[in-house]
């Protein structure tokens, strides 16, 4: 006789549980205020609840940037201003927010987060919201944009955090305020010699961080307002740091834009240049945004011993498995016809017909009622699309394995990692040996409510393995089934029909979209290097050379922020599309050949999307 179902039971029923725990409530409805927003800033309906949205902000998904009362306590390098004070932060183009008893208690920035590692120590982390959240401003009101892009300096963050710890470690009258912040009045001296090493050796260990992010490369491009290279730092994260290979560093020198979120979990691939698989069931998102961890601070362990495939990380699993959940039922923004000029609708209209002529068969047109719906993306070749290759081409360069050598992609299953190797199967690698190391949690995470994919052959799978006295191993059984799934997705994903062979990763393209909510995530084009809707409908050497970043001011005519030289009295950023990785040039297409009126019915058709 069979026994109980306990364990599938108590699976499904905890994700269902912790689903409806955070995602139940009223759904926001446009013009509503975001809750303990410093910039009085008002929702756009987009399919959450506040309980969503304030889940989404603060949770920890492990990311350990430094100690929490470090951050509580950290002064500016040149003044007694904290560094997380609302000035600063708004400096950096981060969201300040009220402290909230539930949520965020200190009234930390949108996406800082408190977090417990296993000694119970708490850190400051990063959650997805610090770069993608999105926040426009027109006349007077500031328009909140959940899942839309951060215009945060996240390059300045990482840069000024680690001269404010320098500065605090050897000053003494900022020491002095510091440890007595984090100590309490009666800290003795030797807790206060044991603060200052453990406060030079975390500064140590971030500047060591960003050397590598920029490593020999002093001509490199600034990041800027609303731009990162998330992949570079990422394989330099895994293939330097977590490998112990110091000649693995490579300059992280291809920023782009911060992809939005709406839609992101119903595609089929992910990443601008679409690498990614997202199924089966979830497991690819699931490492998906593992991965994103490791690059915001995560930790994890990768031992010598090539026979451990379970690796202790920072990452924590069901956290990463809400989030995702959360993602999938955001919706994209709709113009706020009262907040922003109304769209001209019999303008709209004759634009549809340029759009279907000349963008459609690369952006699928998807109805607002079918968002929630999966979609297959157009995967466009970069010698067809002509824009910027610099993202795709830093990530097939090879590197030193070092540990990775010999272990498989997938844990126990997929091809073995040569010796030299792009970043891309080592970071596969360790995120699924972070999930081997949790396979109850794993599966639960794994187990997919707001996509619709528990079915009766799910479900049957997993019960008839995890019938046993050993539910652990039973789970990674499963795990490792999905799993097997999931590489020869990313593997098929490599395969090049005209070569016949695979690649080190997807062929040479780029992600195309659907463009629902586009309107709403300036600036343009993969690398942020086009300023609005209106340029990128015009040929390429037409398209600002120049133009400046940094202020929220939305320019609806032409749909992207204003050109402002200044803003809150401080020189903007300028991007100049003349440095390597940031050239403005490709996606012309067929839209090119419209005169100016038909390029404005084009963009107010743009803005219904």
């Amino acid at each position: 006789m069979k026994k109980p179902l306990p364990i599938i039971a108590l699976i499904l029923l905890a994700g269902v549980l912790l689903y409806f725990r955070y995602s139940a409530g009223t759904i926001i409805d446009t013009g509503a205020p975001v809750v303990n927003s410093k910039d009085k800033a008002v929702n756009l309906e987009q399919g959450w609840s506040v309980r969503t949205q304030q889940a989404y902000y603060f949770t920890n998904q492990g990311s350990r940037i430094l100690p929490y009362a470090w951050f509580l306590a950290l002064e500016m390098p040149d003044s007694q201003e904290l560094f997380r004070g609302d000035d600063n932060m708004r400096s950096l183009r981060y969201l300040p927010t009220d402290p909230d008893s539930k949520w965020n208690p200190d009234g930390l920035p949108v996406g800082f987060v408190k977090g417990l590692d296993s000694n119970k120590q708490a850190w400051m982390g990063m959650t997805c919201a610090a770069c993608h959240t999105g926040q426009i401003a027109y006349n007077g009101t500031q328009i909140r944009i959940d899942g839309g892009q951060t215009i945060a300096d996240v390059d300045a963050f990482d840069l000024s955090l680690v001269a404010a710890m320098k500065k605090t470690s050897e000053d003494e009258e900022k020491f002095g305020r510091f440890a007595s912040q984090v100590l309490g009045l009666t800290g003795t001296d030797e807790a206060k010699a044991t603060l200052r090493d453990a406060l030079k050796k975390r500064t140590a260990a971030l500047h060591d961080r960003n050397e590598a992010n920029h490593y020999q490369s002093p001509n490199m491009p600034q990041y800027g307002y609303g731009r990162t290279d998330a992949i570079g730092q990422i394989f330099n994260k895994v293939l330097y740091h977590m490998n112990n290979v110091p000649d693995n560093a490579r300059p992280s020198d291809a920023p782009v834009s911060y992809p939005f979120l709406w839609g992101t979990h119903q595609s089929d691939v992910v990443q601008w240049t679409g690498f990614a698989p997202n199924g089966p069931l979830n497991i690819g998102s699931l490492i998906r945004n593992g991965g994103e961890v490791l690059g915001v601070y995560g930790e994890m362990d990768i031992p010598d011993d090539k026979k451990v495939h379970k690796y202790k990380s920072s990452i924590i699993v069901e956290s990463i498995g809400l989030l995702e959940q959360w993602v999938a039922t955001l919706r994209s923004p709709k113009w706020p016809g009262k907040i922003l000029p109304p769209i001209d609708q019999a303008l709209a209209d004759k634009g549809k017909v340029h759009y279907d002529k000349h963008c459609v068969s690369c952006h699928a047109a998807v109805s607002r009622e079918n968002e929630g719906m999966n979609y297959k993306s157009v995967l466009v070749d970069i010698d067809k699309v002509k824009t910027d290759p610099r993202e795709y081409d830093n990530m097939i360069k090879l590197r030193k394995a070092g540990k990775f050598a010999g272990r498989k992609q997938a844990g126990l299953i997929g091809k073995v990692i040569p010796e030299e190797t792009t970043g891309l199967d080592p970071l596969i690698h360790s995120v699924i040996g972070g999930l081997l190391e949790h396979p109850l949690e794993s599966l639960k995470a794994n187990i997919t409510i707001a996509k619709g994919e528990i079915t009766a052959e799910t479900i049957n799978d997993a019960v008839n393995t995890l019938q046993s006295d050993n539910p652990v191993e039973d789970t990674t059984t499963v795990l490792e089934r999905i799993l097997a799934d999931f590489n020869q997705r990313a593997m098929n994903l490599r395969t090049n029909p005209v070569l016949n062979k695979n690649l080190p990763i997807a062929p040479r393209v780029y992600k195309a979209r659907p463009l629902t909510g586009i309107w709403a995530t300036p600036p343009y084009l993969h690398n942020g290097s086009v300023p609005n809707l209106w340029e990128i409908l015009l040929p390429a050497d037409k398209r600002s050379k120049t133009f400046h970043l940094g202020t929220r001011e939305y320019d609806p005519e032409k749909a992207g922020y204003k050109d402002m030289p200044e803003f809150d009295g401080k020189p903007s950023f300028t991007f100049d599309t003349a440095l390597p990785g940031n050239t403005n040039v490709g996606h012309e297409y067929g839209v090119t050949e419209l005169n100016d009126a038909q390029r404005t019915e084009l963009l107010e058709y743009l803005k219904t999307l």
